[in-house]
């Protein structure tokens, strides 16, 4: 009888990718709270907790001015050739999408995409005279 040899498990890619997805989540779900946190934080802010207008131009704020949960919210902030500033904030639609999301708002969206179910009866034609 010959034996089989059967190669480990773990050496797959998509094992090792399943274990790194589990340790995630674990990492995410110890730290959920946090996470929510912070993601509200960033739905929250807007530009103007960064950026304020006087007479029409736009003027930054003092970094000390700005709240923490504003400058969490900026993406990106670059130096313009002319001098100016160019600052880009995180998307605040797809942060509260992934909030309402998580809180199970979006799920009755799903839902209503399900076609109903109707029963439906059919009854043929009797005879006429038949005691049925």
């Amino acid at each position: 009888m010959v034996k089989r040899v059967l190669p480990r498990l773990e050496n797959f890619a998509s094992v090792r990718q399943i274990k790194r997805k589990i340790k995630g989540s674990d990492v995410i779900y110890k730290n959920r709270e946090a996470l929510a946190s912070e993601l509200i934080n960033i739905g929250t802010a807007n530009i103007s907790d960064v950026v304020e207008w006087e007479g029409g131009v736009a003027k930054v704020k003092d970094v000390k001015d700005i709240p923490e949960h504003a400058l969490s919210a900026i993406k990106k902030i670059r130096i313009l050739k002319d001098g100016t500033l160019d600052i880009e904030m995180v998307d605040k639609v797809r942060v509260l999408q992934m909030l309402a999301k998580s809180a199970g708002l979006l799920d009755t969206e799903n839902e209503s995409d399900r076609p109903a179910v109707i029963d439906i009866k059919m009854v043929g034609p009797t005879k006429e005279g038949n005691d049925e």
